[in-house]
């Protein structure tokens, strides 16, 4: 065989091996989808994935099964998805916190979310609040700015642990408002939230769901949305842009990646898929009521938008403050 024989025997493959990419993708899926999720069964990111798994398989009539792999602050589920082959058939379901803050706060980490991930799409936004102990004398927004002004240092404030959306918040929020506060990090949600309630700090940047119980019975104060948008089940509660704080924002993100290389038609059928979910009424009420925010149908560019614009926003702080979780 001479050169120009191999070259066109070369060319033929490459050819043949395009067009049976293009069918792969066509038929996209032929079988079971996995989905993996980096947190335990029953967690609010673990229930918001399996609802989406069953609509969705409804719109690509084949089963999505979710397998749970918490551990390492998500690395371990990343690295999972990162190491599985791009055929669209293994999807990360993860928070903002394994697709943009751990690159940012950890030197050395298993995956890179650039690198590794296309997005899919974004399944759910989770509003923060600025919640305060019902005993610190403020109603309002205003009044507690003016108070942490009047009262450098003296206030604390919980988090479920350092670098977590929590903790960021509330250092955004200092920053942009000219307030002294300290931070004052906790194993969870729980321990977070309690220390509010009994007084050892005073302050709480925290999920609008679980703490709504205790802002109704009055044991805590909502003053502020940390979100563009309002929040249906707080309907008296401004939004930090309202009360004249627009660059302040904070959510937590959870959403779908699958593996980078993944071919744009599959992503394309996954992102169908997302958006039927999306619109599903079901879907809607059920976390709407929950104090989530539910996004409109999407592509999966403008999730990778919203990626890159939390990225900016928490460089930012982190960069400031020289936040490290090594």
């Amino acid at each position: 065989m001479n050169r120009k024989q191999f070259t066109r025997v070369l060319a033929t493959l490459a050819m043949s091996a395009v067009a049976m990419s293009s069918v792969s993708a066509q038929d996209f899926p032929t079988r079971p989808i996995r989905m993996i999720v980096p947190f335990n069964p029953g967690a609010s990111v673990d229930t918001i994935a399996r609802y989406m798994a069953q609509l969705m398989a409804k719109r690509l009539n084949q089963p999505i099964v979710v397998e749970n792999k918490p551990g390492a602050n998500a690395a371990i589920a990343a690295q999972a998805v990162a190491n599985a082959p791009a055929d669209g058939y293994t999807l990360f379901f993860a928070s903002d916190s394994a697709l943009v803050l751990n690159g940012l706060l950890y030197k050395k980490l298993g995956y890179n979310a650039d690198r590794d991930f296309a997005a899919v799409a974004l399944a759910a936004n989770v509003p923060l609040v600025l919640l305060v102990n019902a005993s610190l004398p403020v109603n309002n927004l205003q009044e507690f700015i003016a108070y942490g002004k009047a009262h450098p240092g003296k206030l604390n404030y919980s988090s479920t642990g350092t670098g977590g959306a929590f903790h960021l918040a509330g250092e955004m929020f200092a920053q942009g408002t000219g307030i002294d506060m300290t931070h004052v990090p906790y194993t969870g949600g729980a321990p977070a939230i309690q220390a509010l309630l009994g007084g050892q700090v005073q302050v709480m940047f925290g999920i609008v769901g679980s703490s709504l119980p205790y802002v109704k019975s009055g044991k805590l104060k909502a003053l502020a949305l940390v979100t563009k948008e309002p929040v249906n089940v707080l309907p008296n509660v401004p939004t930090l842009k309202d009360a004249g704080y627009p660059g302040l924002e904070a959510m937590v993100r959870y959403g779908m990646v699958a593996r980078k290389s993944t071919p744009p038609e599959v992503l394309a059928v996954l992102n169908d898929a997302a958006n039927y979910a999306l619109s599903d009424p079901g879907y809607k009420e059920r976390f709407l009521g929950e104090g989530y925010l539910v996004p409109a149908p999407h592509k999966p560019s403008q999730f990778d938008q919203i990626l890159a614009e939390d990225k900016g926003r928490w460089s930012a702080v982190i960069k400031a403050k020289n936040i490290t979780l090594e």
